[in-house]
């Protein structure tokens, strides 16, 4: 009923109690702009900071799993970390674009997915000319529709 703020536990014991950490967002993430919660347990505030303007991240890490759901592959090769311990996304502009367009309609799924499907990349066919072959083999600037299998259900 009272939600107050914890020792952290020195070397994981939580016998051996140090300093008391407020509850807050994680200053790895968000910085030290963002102050201690307020408001309950502060998972409610937890969520805000997450789903926040002033954090992107959850946005462009949305953005790339919904394109790589529709086109087998997304804008870093790797879904789980978005560029932090790999290669930056080849088309940075094009996820800051999904990204605010996925934020000023309402965080909606819906209208992402229908923005998506009605690009022209995403109408493309999947026979590829030759010549883009040559250029870009691995179809990263997404020259073609890449083929793949379609799911069980």
């Amino acid at each position: 009923a009272q939600p107050h703020d914890s020792h952290v536990a020195k070397r994981g014991n939580p016998a051996n109690p140090g300093e008391v950490v407020p509850r807050r967002f994680l200053e790895v993430l968000g910085g030290t702009q963002l102050g201690p919660f307020t408001n309950g347990s502060g998972r409610l505030e937890l969520a805000q900071a997450i789903a926040s303007r002033d954090n992107p991240l959850t946005a462009r890490v949305y953005v790339n799993r919904v394109w790589q759901q529709h086109f087998g592959e997304g804008f870093v090769s790797t879904a789980g970390d978005f560029g932090v311990r790999t290669e930056a996304p080849l088309h940075r502009d094009l996820v800051d674009y999904l990204a605010a367009y996925f934020m000023e309609n309402g965080w909606s799924t819906k209208k992402l997915h229908r923005l998506i499907v009605l690009s022209a990349t995403y109408q493309q066919s999947s026979d590829a000319a030759t010549d883009t072959l040559k250029t870009d083999p691995d179809n990263r600037f997404f020259a073609h529709m890449n083929r793949q299998r379609l799911d069980f259900e």
